[in-house]
């Protein structure tokens, strides 16, 4: 019975879309001009194989990852840093066929794994790096280490993109106020004195956020943009309005290899085409983790 009405809900979100579209006319047309100006970001977190304890979730093996970017590049598909992203729009060039492959905590497979393979393809990456665990060998749930100062110095001479995922990861929305000058602005300071050069995003752990973070993030002109937790592209009207809720998709292996990036993607167009017409991509996304989360 409940797997009879996820299927109902989840037609009925498909029959609401595409009304939604078909109501502007000229579907097919309008998605590929929408396209022409919109940027989607994906989200990975390791590129290894997942080692006991971990959340599938986190992690992509290298060879997985690599045949993203051959799909990618087969694909014509220009990959850009975060700021870059950001500058693009501004300009109001055609960004058709644009993305921005971002990575999340700063383990080290990041820089044995991701960056050659980045390189290998032409490609650049922004890196959103947890404060405090900066070179540091853990033991949660298996080993984790992360990658160090001089790697990520390293990396941004090369062209990739450095950013801050806090300095905690702890959860933004959950932590008390006096707290958050803490978690956003010492990275800052932090990632200047280390490595001598300014990081301008943050991507906010588990997507977390409320108006009180805004407001603190946004006394620091350092900061130019933000990622929150919600699917969909990025645009100029995003950029100039709501610069601290940036859009994007985790890529997640589910062994269906390109299949998997090429769903992120599609997702990333179809929440923002829908938000561009008008249809919350928040409600969207909350719908959807809905149906699965029942189904499953």
């Amino acid at each position: 019975m409940i797997k009879c009405i996820c299927r109902i809900l989840k037609i009925l979100l498909v029959v609401a879309a595409v009304c939604g579209m078909a109501y502007h006319g000229r579907i097919k047309e309008d998605f590929e001009n929408y396209k022409m100006r919109a940027v989607p970001a994906l989200m990975y977190h390791s590129i290894s194989k997942r080692p006991a304890g971990w959340t599938e979730d986190l992690c992509v093996p290298p060879e997985v990852f690599e045949e993203h970017l051959k799909y990618l590049k087969e694909h014509g598909y220009t990959v850009v840093t975060a700021r870059q992203a950001t500058i693009l729009l501004k300009s109001r060039q055609n960004v058709m066929n644009t993305v921005v492959l971002t990575f999340d905590d700063g383990y080290v497979d990041n820089y044995t794994q991701a960056f050659p393979l980045l390189k290998k393809y032409g490609f650049s990456g922004t890196f959103y790096i947890i404060g405090k665990d900066v070179g540091k060998t853990l033991d949660r749930n298996g080993t984790i280490q992360y990658m160090s100062f001089e790697q990520l110095k390293e990396m941004h001479r090369q062209g990739m993109e450095i950013g801050s995922h806090t300095m905690s990861h702890d959860p933004l929305a959950t932590i008390k106020p006096n707290y958050l000058p803490w978690e956003i602005y010492q990275p800052l300071n932090l990632f200047y004195e280390k490595m001598g050069f300014w990081i301008s995003g943050i991507a906010f752990p588990n997507g977390s956020f409320n108006d009180a973070v805004i407001a603190e993030i946004g006394k620091y002109v350092k900061y130019e943009y933000g990622f929150s937790g919600v699917p969909g592209c990025n645009t100029l009207k995003l950029v100039q309005e709501r610069p601290f809720e940036f859009r994007r998709a985790g890529v997640y292996d589910r062994g269906r290899g390109t299949k998997d990036i090429d769903r992120a993607l599609q997702k990333c167009y179809l929440f923002g085409y829908l938000e561009d017409k008008g249809i919350s991509a928040e409600f969207l996304d909350k719908v959807l983790t809905f149906v699965q989360e029942t189904i499953h």
